[in-house]
């Protein structure tokens, strides 16, 4: 039986786990979800979420349908009123006044309890609550998206490859093989080319570490996250890696042949000693690069020099992900503020492997420390590049009010990325409520900066016909054939 805590904080169990707990468990009840305002309730029938509810006024069936063009903004309003009237749903409503098909308002139904558990992959804290009943309403229609590919897309979608390398972190050196049960979590996750390769590295003669380097997209490395929490995984005991070059370095644990009889005793308090030195070793490491934080350089934080391989780059943080996971700091007895501390440092060494091991973002990088301005050119590139890669995912997908605190944010840390700029008006211009007129600055300056953007220019002559600017639009529209035929 799986022990369900009652509630707790998302920073220490994570959504994914919760949501495979809950459904090992075959659930009945309610799981509530709060992060400072904003409040979310998911319903569930044998460990399925089927139903969900939420606070926010951008998560309404009504915005959904808009946001996927489904629903003109006056069809909104008039659902909007009949609800008031009647006191009812908004589903109801679509279909008294006739502006939706049953099985049309089924599935967008079923995608709102989708989009909604997606959308808390991305809290960075919250709190959550379980509350087990009995007798549920047997009318609510089941949810039909696998709950290990909603755990997989919502990884995919708000999850870094630090964030989920930190969790499979310990068993990087270790060979990994298939378990029985691999075959039947594969059939239900996502897929694409690089899925299916990480599915053949799992042949039991590479390590993790070197069968995630086929998993060269999120959804691959997602993949290798519910594959490995759902026990499809096997772990040598040897965790000894395969002799290669290409193999980070890392000392290798061989265990002693069987002490004679005279020497047993005093062999028994040696890992004692040993694991006790180890724990003050750790925390006064935690310590003294939490108090340096604003000091180190990447290489400082990694531990390596300036002239480190990326084999060893990578190498040193695979050690520091197995050195500050959570099971590693509460083994070693790491509670309260060090464990706090700890996090803030491995945050800190993500984002500087992150960096070091793209070689462009490593020359800006080493190009603003040789230059004297520090890392605060390469971190702001990096948070930005991250942030907008975040959005562009929720922008492609018709999240559009999702992806635009990402995008913001990108466009704010890098302002002078054409892309960047772009992507956020686009996302103003396309979210409800509409805002051409903030679009239209975003997308004026990402034409100025890539004139030759078939893209943006369409996108902005797009905004400047809605804006009544008809001459201007069929300039850049003309503009953005000329430039691309195929664009749209």
């Amino acid at each position: 039986m799986v022990a369900i805590p009652e509630q707790g904080r998302l920073e220490e169990t994570p959504l994914p786990r919760l949501l495979l707990d809950l459904h090992r468990a075959r659930f009945e009840g309610t799981l509530e979800l709060r992060r400072e305002r904003m409040q979310k309730s998911f319903l569930f029938q044998e460990g399925v979420p089927v139903f969900a509810e939420s606070n926010l006024a951008s998560e309404t069936l009504g915005v959904q349908l808009m946001d996927a063009g489904k629903l003109s903004r006056d069809d909104h309003a008039k659902v909007s009123r009949h609800v008031t009237q009647q006191r009812c749903r908004e589903g109801k409503a679509l279909l008294d006044l006739g502006l939706i098909e049953p099985k049309v308002l089924f599935l967008a139904l079923k995608d709102q309890v989708r989009q909604r558990i997606v959308d808390c992959f991305g809290w960075p804290q919250g709190i959550f609550k379980v509350v087990p009943s009995e007798g549920l309403p047997r009318e609510a229609q089941p949810f039909s998206a696998d709950i290990f590919a909603l755990i997989q897309e919502g990884i995919e979608t708000h999850w870094d490859a630090s964030r989920v390398l930190a969790d499979l972190g310990p068993h990087m050196q270790a060979r990994v093989t298939r378990t029985r049960r691999l075959p039947r979590i594969q059939d239900r996750l996502r897929s694409d080319e690089n899925v299916e390769a990480l599915i053949d590295a799992l042949d039991g003669t590479r390590t993790l570490w070197r069968a995630l380097q086929t998993a060269r997209t999120p959804r691959a490395l997602a993949a290798a996250w519910v594959l490995h929490a759902t026990g499809a995984l096997a772990y040598g005991s040897d965790a000894s890696p395969i002799p290669t070059s290409a193999e980070p370095a890392i000392e290798i644990l061989v265990s002693e042949e069987a002490a004679p009889a005279g020497v047993a005793a005093s062999r028994e308090v040696a890992p004692q000693r040993a694991a006790s030195k180890q724990e003050d070793a750790l925390r006064g490491e935690i310590e003294s690069r939490f108090a340096r934080l604003d000091e180190l350089d990447h290489y400082a934080l990694l531990g390596v020099t300036s002239h480190a391989t990326t084999a060893q780059i990578r190498a040193a943080y695979h050690d520091a992900a197995r050195r500050y996971h959570p099971d590693a700091l509460a083994r070693a007895g790491l509670e309260g503020e060090l464990r706090q501390q700890a996090g803030k440092v491995f945050a800190a060494i993500s984002r500087a492997q992150a960096v070091l091991v793209d070689a462009q973002r490593r020359r800006e990088y080493d190009a603003a420390l040789d230059s004297d301005e520090g890392d605060l050119d390469a971190e702001r590139l990096a948070a930005a590049e991250t942030n907008y890669r975040k959005g562009e995912i929720l922008l492609k997908a018709g999240n559009f009010r999702g992806a635009l605190d990402y995008l913001r944010a990108a466009a704010e840390g890098w302002p002078e990325e054409a892309a960047y700029q772009a992507a956020l008006g686009w996302t103003l211009f396309k979210k409800t409520p509409s805002e051409p007129p903030q679009a239209r600055i975003h997308l004026e300056r990402a034409c100025a900066l890539d004139p030759q953007n078939a893209q943006h220019a369409l996108w902005l002559g797009t905004v400047l016909k809605a804006l009544g600017e008809t001459v201007a639009s069929a300039s850049l529209l003309a503009k953005a054939r000329a430039l691309d035929p195929e664009v749209r």
